[in-house]
């Protein structure tokens, strides 16, 4: 009640926010006759809180392949080459999460908005430079919108790296051109809009085949 009317907070919120900090061990409560008392911690023990969250974190990392490891042996695999995955992801930060899936593979195949993909994430041009560095089997064939930013970008070259510009067409122009992704038997299609930001990952080796044909296809009729 005190802290209600310290605060200016509904006795309920104020209620509320206490358990939580007791709870993340922000607070300490103790009985004082009837009443409870709850005293803030000393600041110095947000030390050791955030060390006992990087040694959990830590212990996770340590323990993560075996629990991949079995989770993949207790959850059926598909054995046909036909079956299919299709997950979707929404927002900023879960669709950068399909970008640095492909980021791992050695063999990627793309069709890319530079100008748009720079515009939602800006400064990341190292993610994809760093990439090809650590892996040494990575390479990279992009199919790549025609535009000032697409073209000054790859004026930095890497021996792995190979692009080609789509050529100008009017019907590019006033819609949202979606990046296609093929890498590891998965196709990411991506949808950058600033707005709505969203992408679908299938896991098909039979569609990834196909459109790595046709990636294939477009790469060698476009002559540059």
């Amino acid at each position: 009640m005190n802290l209600a009317r310290e605060t200016g907070i509904k006795r309920s919120t104020t209620h509320n926010t206490v358990e939580e900090l007791i709870k993340k061990g922000l607070i300490s409560q103790t009985n004082y006759g009837e009443r409870r008392m709850v005293v803030a911690e000393d600041p110095k023990k947000l030390e050791f809180l955030m060390e006992q969250k990087r040694w959990d974190i830590k212990k996770l990392e340590d323990n993560l392949p075996d629990m991949v490891k079995s989770i993949y042996e207790s959850v059926p695999q598909a054995k046909a080459n036909t079956a299919v995955e299709v997950k979707y992801y929404q927002g900023k930060n879960e669709v950068r999460y399909v970008y640095e899936l492909s980021l791992k593979a050695d063999k990627v195949y793309s069709f890319a908005d530079l100008e748009k993909y720079y515009e939602i994430y800006p400064g990341t041009v190292d993610l994809w430079k760093n990439a090809l560095d650590k892996n040494e089997k990575r390479e990279v064939w992009d199919l790549l919108v025609d535009s000032t930013m697409a073209r000054e970008i790859n004026q930095k070259k890497h021996a792995r790296y190979h692009a080609k510009f789509l050529p100008k067409a009017d019907f590019y122009a006033g819609f949202g051109f979606s990046d296609y992704i093929i890498f590891d038997d998965k196709v990411a299609i991506i949808q950058l809009d600033a707005e709505n930001v969203t992408a679908t990952l299938i896991d098909s080796k039979q569609v990834a085949m196909s459109l790595k044909a046709l990636h294939q296809s477009m790469w060698s009729l476009i002559k540059e």
